[in-house]
């Protein structure tokens, strides 16, 4: 056990009451008791002939803390003197969630052919808590407890504390390179699309192209004051498979992207492709090459296709010198795969060792609400979905990460997610005004 884990996971959940950590303790020992104000006593879950095997796992029908589940111990509490002692092992809980511990001993069967972790096999899946926090709601225990043993604690205040809006460049353009233009060839001659007047007003300019919907994004984005807009563009010099289309990160109209981004304050970051979540070498090169395209250190990260990294492999990304991963989601499932709607540094279960990358959960990808092989969601119950979502962020003062593709939100697109995006956006906007 790592005791510089345990005191990070304790000043996470403490919050802005971080000064409170030396009240809490996390030890079996009864003459440490003394000690501290409230003692969290452990579960066995970081025992060395447990961790690290199936038998560490937590086991259905999890027991609970008032409406709280809890993945290890129980909601037995007593008194050792003025200390508070609780059974609930909500470090080990905490730990487990935000290290995805789960997905480092998962095998085949738990991962898609994407290599990614299935949302729907996740214990917070399966124990019915993906939509809720759970981690944040542990902190919310722990403030209780210390209230119990008569020291002050503060809640903290409702409302965001930051506000993402993102936007992955898996296109660019459609009409703009050869691959799109035999694409609407054959989509024309397939299903009868209109071809000719889009490809040739697009050719003339790129503000024309049906999937270059960047200045209507950017629009509705700055109706949210307090909200920070990020696009996560590709640095793939040949792109195959699922990281086609490529397109040219140095070339004429990525730097016309580029230029509306810095009118519009638009912050970049790299969207790092399919290939190189099996070839790491490629993440190095691919920031290298982005940075160069725009002329600015590029820090932020999100991986094409979700393909989130393991949880063992945080290196990978700290020696290409990306600091803040956006890739944290299920691609099946909304919901907080962390446990947390806080940003968080990433924990390798494997060392029980803090990583120099900060992972901020992405709270909802527009995809994942409609696509008919994940949540296959109607426009009415997507949009009741991301209010339950939106509301738990807002209530636990997280961080809201919204990820929409410019290609969804195209006028001819399939879908809702235009309409959606827009009334999303409008809630925000009403969020900062009206409460």
């Amino acid at each position: 056990m790592n005791n510089d884990v345990i005191r990070y996971i304790i000043r996470f959940l403490l919050h802005d009451n971080a000064a409170l950590a030396d009240c809490v303790g996390y030890t079996a020992d009864i003459s440490q008791y003394g000690r501290f104000r409230v003692v969290i006593t452990p579960s066995g879950f970081f025992d060395s002939e447990r961790y690290g095997t199936q038998a560490s796992l937590p086991t259905l029908p999890l027991s609970s803390m008032g409406k709280t589940p809890l993945l290890f111990g129980s909601a037995q509490t007593e008194w050792a003197g003025d200390t508070l002692v609780v059974c609930a092992d909500i470090v080990a809980g905490s730990f487990f969630l935000l290290s995805r511990y789960e997905e480092w001993l998962a095998d085949d069967a738990a991962f898609d052919c994407h290599k990614r972790f299935i949302g729907a096999r996740s214990i917070a899946a399966r124990a019915g808590f993906i939509h809720r926090p759970i981690v944040d709601e542990y902190a919310a225990l722990l403030r209780e407890w210390l209230r119990m043993v008569g020291l002050h604690v503060d809640d903290p205040q409702a409302g965001f504390a930051q506000i993402t809006l993102t936007h992955d460049v898996d296109t660019l353009e459609t009409f703009r390179h050869l691959r799109g233009v035999l694409g609407g060839i054959k989509r024309a001659i397939l299903h009868g699309e209109p071809f000719v007047r889009p490809a040739v007003k697009a050719f003339l300019r790129l503000e024309n192209d049906p999937a270059y919907t960047f200045p209507w994004l950017f629009e509705q984005n700055q109706r949210v004051a307090a909200a920070r807009t990020v696009c996560f563009v590709k640095a793939v010099r040949r792109g195959a498979t699922l990281d086609y289309p490529a397109y040219n990160p140095c070339g004429r109209d990525a730097k016309r992207f580029f230029e509306l981004c810095a009118a519009h304050h638009v912050h970049l970051g790299l969207h790092t492709s399919y290939a190189a979540a099996d070839s790491p070498q490629d993440i190095v090169a691919e920031q290298a090459l982005l940075c160069q395209a725009t002329g600015k250190h590029i820090t932020d990260n999100r991986h094409h296709y979700l393909r989130m990294l393991p949880p063992n492999c945080p290196d990978r990304l700290t020696a290409a010198g990306l600091s803040d991963d956006f890739t944290i989601a299920y691609p099946d499932v909304a919901g907080f795969r962390l446990g947390t709607c806080r940003a968080v540094r990433w924990i390798d279960p494997a060392t029980i060792r803090l990583a120099d990358v900060l992972l901020h959960p992405l709270t909802v990808m527009e995809s994942t609400l409609s696509n008919e092989n994940y949540m296959n969601l109607s426009f009415a119950d997507a949009w009741r979905y991301c209010c339950l979502l939106i509301e738990q962020v807002y209530q636990h003062h997280g961080e809201l990460t919204l990820l929409w593709h410019n290609t969804s939100v195209a006028v001819r697109a399939a879908g809702y997610h235009r309409q959606l995006y827009e009334k999303i956006i409008t809630l925000l906007a009403d969020y900062s005004t009206s409460r």
